[in-house]
């Protein structure tokens, strides 16, 4: 395919998508038409594009759907079946995935059902358990594009990704690939090579990026458990946008192998593989059937099994801090309104609730974290995009047209390191120096944050993503819990002042009638490798907030 042009490729990418999906799951041209101009919410629409026994099932979380499959209530088949319908369901109303491979998935379902059978064991504990994967990551026999042009020339991979192995020695059964942005550091999912994810919940927006796919997907339970990488919140704001669970773990706790994408080998500020998920239940399994695999023995990565702290912690009276706001961008009003009803539940619930003050987020964005991010100017993206002869989307161009994005010499990227490594010792003093607010005289366990100014934004909008890039840069493990919704009476107060351009920005996207009943997601933060103890407060602030 090296003498097509990129539009040609693109065309063939997407022809043999939908020919992966099957015919009797396929949503007639008329029919899918009519359906999509009918709604801005597709979620909605689920109950009248699937059976009720396919509805029960994908309704359903990894960890209960292992244990039915185990307890012979369900069989694998039955399971893939279902999510395969509705991830293609999923696909023709959001276009959330890159790569389908239904048959494959339902013939790795048959011979899973043949082994518990046979044996009366499940081959690991996620037997016969769907699990879906953003693009970007490897899996044998598939394409990676990662939304390159120039990367979708390249032939089908021969070999799964470490982490996607993993997973398939657990008895996952992996079926579909899911859409990412191009470049992966816009806060949107779009590309040239699949075109545009939506958000389920109103199509005028988009699910976030750059795991956005993963996020569309889990939204319309067309997936159980989703992997997503993250270098600048491409886990969390996808899944605080969706309505979902995710978390974003400490670098080198997760394998990273064989995962394509420009930029490779930059150190400055990690990308991290985690789970999108439905709860928090799900989310630690994932992280168990990955320390279970010691992939420290094969990869470069900490040698830190993974120790649940959830039955320990369960009953544990926390320290919560809560930073309303990051003091560069406020948050719109009904994340405020919901992380101060968060506070309050905790307090109620015995849980002490101190304010913390952000500590110079926006110079250490200015200063160290945009510089650092793209140490080369842009140029490998540029060059990578200049390799598939495809044009760069507007949120990407705005993105390294930044003034501070220059290519930088190796002294002063060496300078920038030792920079942000002082900014994480003067984060960590911020964080011990709760200890003097708090009753016990013991620092904060975790910190409760917006994830983003926004639940939601139109195309091609550059939001303040510093919520979640933070905690990047100072590789602090963090998680995200839905925890509300937007209401009709949230507002700005009528005397609001915007405290810069950026804030005033953000300000003038909030419509009323555009973001109503849109999901309004909380993050939780903890220091870095306190990834279990993160966990299990998580565990505790969702049963608090969610019942």
């Amino acid at each position: 395919m090296t003498g097509i042009s990129w539009q040609d490729l693109t065309e063939r990418c997407q022809k043999r998508r939908t020919a992966a999906i099957p015919t009797r799951w396929r949503i007639p041209p008329l029919k899918l038409d009519e359906t999509i101009r009918s709604t801005t919410r597709p979620i909605e629409l689920l109950p009248r594009l699937l059976s009720y026994n396919e509805l029960q099932i994908t309704a359903l979380g990894a960890a209960e759907l292992a244990a039915k499959i185990r307890n012979n209530e369900l069989s694998c088949i039955q399971v893939t079946e279902a999510f395969c319908h509705q991830a293609a369901v999923a696909q023709q109303l959001t276009n959330c995935l890159t790569e389908i491979f239904f048959i494959e998935a339902l013939e790795q379902a048959r011979q899973l059902d043949e082994v518990l059978r046979t044996t009366g064991k499940p081959i690991g504990p996620l037997h016969g358990v769907p699990v879906s994967i953003k693009d970007h990551i490897d899996i044998k026999g598939q394409h990676t594009t990662a939304g390159y042009v120039s990367f979708a020339r390249r032939p089908l991979r021969d070999d799964d990704a470490q982490l996607v192995e993993i997973l398939r020695k657990a008895g996952a059964v992996m079926y579909c690939k899911t859409n990412n942005s191009q470049c992966m550091m816009a806060v949107e999912t779009v590309n040239n090579i699949y075109g545009r994810t939506v958000n389920p919940w109103n199509t005028k927006f988009g699910p976030g990026g750059s795991s956005g796919g993963e996020g569309a997907l889990l939204a319309m339970h067309g997936s159980p458990l989703g992997v997503g990488t993250d270098r600048d919140g491409s886990i969390r704001i996808p899944a605080a946008y969706c309505g979902l669970y995710a978390f974003r773990p400490s670098a080198k706790r997760v394998p990273l192998r064989a995962s394509e994408c420009a930029m490779s080998g930059q150190e400055s500020i990690v990308a991290v593989a985690g789970p999108l998920a439905h709860n928090v239940d799900d989310m630690e399994l994932f992280f168990q059937v990955n320390s279970d695999a010691k992939p420290w023995l094969t990869e470069p990565l900490l040698r830190m099994p993974w120790t649940s702290q959830m039955d320990q912690m369960q009953h544990q009276k926390l320290r919560v801090g809560v930073m309303l706001w990051d003091e560069v961008v406020m948050p719109h009003p009904y994340i405020t309104r919901v992380i101060g009803e968060v506070a309050k539940k905790l307090r109620t619930s015995g849980h002490e609730v101190i304010d913390f003050k952000a500590y110079k987020h926006k110079r250490a964005w200015d200063d160290i974290l945009l510089p650092l991010y793209f140490t080369d100017g842009g140029r490998d993206i540029k060059q990578t995009l200049l390799a598939g002869n495809e044009p760069i989307l507007p949120s990407v161009k705005r993105l390294l047209d930044d003034a501070t994005v220059r290519e930088r010499r190796y002294h002063e990227i060496w300078k920038l390191n030792l920079e942000r490594d002082d900014y994480r010792a003067q984060y960590l003093g911020k964080w011990a120096e709760t200890a003097n607010s708090t009753s016990s005289g013991e620092p904060i366990d975790v910190l409760v944050c917006p994830v983003s100014p926004v639940q939601g934004m139109p195309q091609s909008v550059r939001p303040w993503w510093g919520y979640c890039a933070q905690w990047n840069m100072l590789d602090y493990p963090s998680g995200v819990i839905p925890a509300g919704r937007v209401l009709e009476t949230d507002a700005y107060p009528p005397d609001y002042e915007p405290a810069n351009e950026l804030d005033r920005e953000n300000m003038n996207l909030y419509d009323k009638g555009l973001y109503h009943d849109l999901p309004v997601a909380i993050q939780v933060v903890a220091p870095t490798h306190e990834d279990e103890r993160l966990m299990g407060a998580m565990n505790i602030i969702d049963k608090v907030v969610n019942g």
